[in-house]
């Protein structure tokens, strides 16, 4: 077996890696062209199979996806977490949802009652690779789960499925800091305490881009030691 050299000051990317920093700050606006437009659908899937009626999402964008959720599913009380431009255009714009302003790169925990998110699954979608620090997004997620949350279902592009593994950055997208391969990033969430209950691909966009985003679903600590 080749031994990977996984570089923990990198997040787990290889050894010279050349992230981007900084970033441009992204700004979600519509351009005709869904992005993970299956991310969402599961995320629903597993709110249902847990019995779950609250949506958190980390990183929400103008949060079309999870709007669009709730149109179709009026009884889903969103929560959406950004800050900057986009949260302030879902306060002023969206007729339903919790809207919150929060920094995913130092937020350590969210004004949330135990049981709202004992009511919960969680998505963080298409948003790691755009934090210099992914690593406080990743302790928000495993506080929610350590919480009562459901589960949460994490989606950032695969590299290996892009690039190529042996493109070792900076990413093409000017809003993306890194782009992890699948091993790099499997690594990367298994530094967490969280248990990866599914780890595989899922369509980047409805236009054509295949099947080149990770999908992560990952469930409390207690769920791996009793598996």
């Amino acid at each position: 077996m080749i031994r990977v050299d996984f570089d923990p000051d990198l997040h787990y990317l290889r050894h010279g890696y050349t992230p981007r920093v900084p970033p441009e700050y992204f700004v979600d606006i519509d351009n005709g062209i869904t992005w993970q437009p299956d991310v969402y659908p599961e995320v629903l899937v597993l709110a249902q199979q847990h019995d779950r009626r609250v949506i958190i999402d980390l990183g929400c964008g103008r949060a079309g996806k999870l709007v669009a959720l709730a149109a179709q599913h009026p009884h889903l009380d969103l929560v959406g977490i950004d800050f900057g431009p986009n949260i302030e255009w879902c306060r002023a714009n969206l007729p339903v949802g919790r809207w919150l302003d929060a920094d995913l790169e130092a937020a350590t925990t969210l004004p949330l009652d135990t049981e709202v998110i004992a009511r919960s699954v969680v998505v963080c979608s298409d948003v790691l690779e755009h934090l210099i620090d992914p690593r406080p997004a990743m302790r928000l997620i495993c506080w929610l789960l350590d919480r009562g949350a459901a589960c949460a279902v994490v989606s950032t592009p695969a590299r290996d499925k892009r690039a190529g593994t042996e493109n070792l950055g900076p990413p093409a997208n000017p809003s993306h800091v890194r782009e992890w391969a699948q091993d790099e990033f499997r690594a990367f969430v298994e530094s967490f305490p969280a248990a990866i209950e599914r780890f595989g691909l899922t369509r980047s966009d409805d236009s054509g881009g295949g099947m080149t985003t990770q999908l992560v679903v990952l469930g409390p600590c207690e769920r791996q030691r009793a598996g």
